[in-house]
């Protein structure tokens, strides 16, 4: 991908939801790449943006805000209206299929045809990072940071594998959605949020 690739794109409105996690890392690595960027708190707000990413956080909790704050409609209802999403984490348990060790009542929208297990790469203390090769960013490696992250056990015949780590996938795509188990927003690299807003745009391109 070339560096100024972005710029010939149209600008794109992204919410980040600001319920929990890593809300501002997320507003800021898409405002360096020319997007309009809103944190998400409201339903109102859901419904009016273009993109909506999900950050890294703790993913019972921010389940817990979506339905507390009477989110969890317009947001289901904007992901069957085909809203472009980037997960990171937590916000990847929360758009998946089934969730392995979590709770009864854990929110999992379905969105990513995937089979997660919450803390999969370990605890707190086991959080690290790693150097990995993203199929469409080329050969300059993506330092992946994982904290707690979750570990994606299966997945379903529509989604593709963007990324993976000792044989694993750690970066999916399954149509406008893209989850990622790992933490792009604390790199201080973009390219991630770039390809992203350039999925966006061909969504967009294609509705037209």
């Amino acid at each position: 991908m070339l560096p100024g690739r972005l710029g010939t794109l149209k600008i794109t409105t992204v919410g980040v939801l600001a319920l929990q996690g890593d809300v501002r890392e997320h507003l800021a690595a898409f405002r360096r790449c020319d997007a309009e960027a809103v944190p998400v708190r409201l339903a109102a707000e859901i419904e009016s943006v273009d993109a909506l990413a999900l950050p890294g956080g703790e993913s019972t909790t921010m389940g817990k805000l979506l339905r507390a704050f009477a989110l969890e409609d317009a947001l289901r209802s904007r992901l069957a209206e085909g809203m472009p999403t980037l997960s990171t984490c937590a916000g990847l348990i929360l758009l998946s299929r089934t969730i392995a060790d979590g709770r009864p009542d854990q929110l999992a929208t379905g969105t990513l045809d995937i089979a997660v297990r919450r803390n999969g790469w370990g605890s707190q203390v086991d959080s690290f990072e790693a150097d990995i090769t993203v199929s469409e960013l080329g050969d300059l490696p993506f330092r992946g940071v994982f904290i707690r992250a979750p570990r994606i056990e299966s997945i379903g015949d529509g989604v593709d594998v963007l990324a993976t780590l000792e044989g694993e996938p750690v970066a999916v795509r399954q149509g406008a959605h893209m989850g990622l188990t790992f933490h792009p927003e604390m790199t201080g690299d973009d390219r991630l949020h770039r390809l992203f807003l350039e999925q966006v745009d061909a969504v967009r391109e294609s509705a037209a």
